[in-house]
């Protein structure tokens, strides 16, 4: 037997194609925002994404809703992440915004419900 691969010619009807989306009802994904570009202020948890490992540890991306309405896409920072896996059934998230320690260690604080 050849190697070339052996396709059946049988007549098959065409497949229903009136669920399908016309070409004008895609568009490009949401923006993935970086934490440090989300304003502060209390956001609902509506999904996670586990983006798997990279060489800085796991990626999480986070959907978050404001109290305005709009959506946001946000990579989460490793504290959040830690935060996050401790706490399951958090379902609010408060961003209090970059801080400073004592000792000059720069984070970003925030606060889960």
């Amino acid at each position: 037997m050849s190697n070339r691969q052996v396709f059946d010619t049988v007549d098959t009807p065409a497949r229903n194609r009136q669920n399908w989306p016309s070409p004008d009802a895609f568009h490009y994904p949401d923006e993935i925002l970086k934490w440090r570009d989300i304003p502060t202020g209390i956001f609902k948890i509506l999904d996670k994404f586990d983006r798997g490992e990279s060489e800085y540890g796991k990626s999480l991306i986070v959907k978050l809703e404001s109290f305005s309405g709009p959506f946001l896409l946000v990579w989460a920072p490793r504290s959040v992440i830690f935060a996050l896996e401790q706490d399951e059934d958090a379902k609010f998230i408060q961003n209090l915004g970059f801080k400073v320690d004592a000792n000059g260690k720069k984070y970003y604080d925030f606060k889960l419900c």
